[in-house]
């Protein structure tokens, strides 16, 4: 729970900062998106003025046709369709200068400078415009002279003259449009600064995520999955110093087991070949009453750590400890065919083992030792404080030769006898009576055969 606190709080500021990031990105993308949009519109509405400009100059030159074709073809007078058309030419151009005029008043991205600027562009176009009109007007209805603001140039016919006007006229629309296109290239350089520059921002932002928050949290993962590693091999580690490995592993992963309804646990497994070793220190009950009780488990503490060096070595399955008595297996979990020997070898080492101990401590401690070799019953069961434990006659048949033996020597049934007399040495106890069993033909173990 208090690791939890320590990490939550240490990665309070990296959370703050990271929502704060996540939100700056937003905004930026939204405020980004406006612009944009903005920025698009007013590229639209200049290329509607640029539209009705190039109407407007394709209408201007439909009145010069029509009036041309009517100063050289006077027949053409008579025909009131074609007038009719004429007029109506003029009335659109009329309309188109009004839409024109409309459109360029809607200008809302333009900074005061560019409203300035194209006011006095449409400006200078006005008397071309009002003159045209007037010109073309008159020339349909045949008047050979202007009324207009501005005189008619001398020695120039009306023709001449509105030719002029619409050269005036075409000049200045041709102006307003390459005025209105080179501010729609301008505000498209526009659009793609502020899009790079979102983007820069954007990859900054996400650069010191990644510097700042992304990396520290990726380190901080590392390091808690470094403990749990750690903290799973010490929990694996401690699990195997009670179980053995496979019944640890069958443990873990819930195979080959059994829940009732009382949720408990059952491993069994039957080996028909095994040898079973008991081991208890001679007069250790009376010593408990004469020392202090941490001297008392210091001193089993020394003795039992060198006998489970011993079963380490011959890879012996320590069962347990009772108190003063040591009990180990040879022959499971993993079968194997030197189970006796292995059981022989260690029982002679922790004869060595115990009177060395007297040598270093200045004690004068025995043992017994008693061993059988037969079928066993090995397993886990109940439903907390899980041990390896075995049962079965052959257990019990190992503890009576420990009990019924003597100190200093190792007691054997006959069926170990039968398994080691090729290695081993060994002498005649003769028949022994055994509590539960009867009369049994046993044997002291004495050592390896050179």
């Amino acid at each position: 729970m208090f690791e939890n606190y320590i990490l939550n709080t240490s990665t309070r500021p990296l959370t703050i900062f990271y929502t704060f990031s996540l939100g700056l990105v937003a905004c930026l993308s939204i405020s980004g998106q406006v612009m944009v949009q903005g920025m698009l519109s007013q590229q639209q509405k200049n290329l509607e003025v640029v539209s009705l400009i190039e109407e407007r100059q394709t209408l201007c030159q439909e009145v010069i046709k029509f009036v041309v074709l009517l100063k050289l073809e006077p027949e053409t007078r008579k025909n009131p369709q074609q007038l009719q058309k004429l007029q109506q030419l003029i009335v659109d151009w009329k309309d188109s200068g009004e839409k024109l005029a409309i459109a360029t008043q809607k200008t809302p991205g333009f900074s005061q400078a560019q409203k300035v600027a194209l006011q006095d562009k449409l400006a200078k176009m006005k008397p071309s415009v009002v003159e045209f009109r007037e010109a073309a007007a008159k020339m349909v209805n045949e008047s050979a002279t202007f009324s207009g603001r501005r005189a008619r140039l001398p020695g120039k016919s009306p023709i001449t003259q509105l030719l002029a006007e619409e050269k005036i006229l075409m000049q200045g629309l041709e102006d307003v449009s390459n005025w209105y296109t080179q501010e729609t290239i301008a505000g498209v350089n526009r659009l793609k600064q502020v899009e790079y520059g979102l983007l820069g921002i954007t990859l900054l932002v996400l650069l010191l995520e990644g510097i700042l928050v992304f990396r520290p949290a990726v380190k901080k993962i590392e390091d808690t999955l470094g403990k749990l590693a750690l903290e799973q091999a010490q929990s694996e580690n401690l699990l195997l110093n009670i179980l053995p490995q496979p019944i640890a592993q069958r443990l873990k992963l819930s195979q080959h087991t059994k829940k009732t309804k009382t949720n408990n646990i059952m491993i069994a497994d039957g080996y028909n070949d095994a040898t079973v070793m008991f081991a208890d220190i001679v007069g250790f009950t009376n010593l408990s009453s004469r020392i202090p009780p941490h001297s008392l488990v210091n001193l089993l503490n020394q003795i039992f750590s060198r006998f489970d060096l011993i079963a380490e070595s011959y890879k012996l399955e320590k069962i347990k400890t009772i108190g003063d008595a040591y009990m180990v297996v040879g022959g499971l979990p993993n079968p194997r065919k030197d189970h006796a020997a292995a059981i022989a070898n260690m029982a002679i080492d922790m004869l060595d083992a115990i009177a060395q101990f007297n040598l270093d401590a200045g004690e004068e401690f025995q043992i017994r030792i008693g061993i059988n070799s037969g079928a066993v019953v090995a397993g886990v069961i109940g439903i907390k404080k899980f041990t390896y434990d075995l049962w079965g006659d052959t257990v019990n048949i190992a503890s009576r030769m420990e009990s019924h033996g003597i100190p200093g020597r190792i007691h054997v049934t006959e069926a170990t006898y039968k398994l080691l007399q090729n290695h081993f040495l060994f002498e005649e106890r003769g028949l022994t009576s055994i509590k539960g069993k009867g009369e049994m033909q046993t044997y002291w173990l004495k050592g390896k055969k050179t």
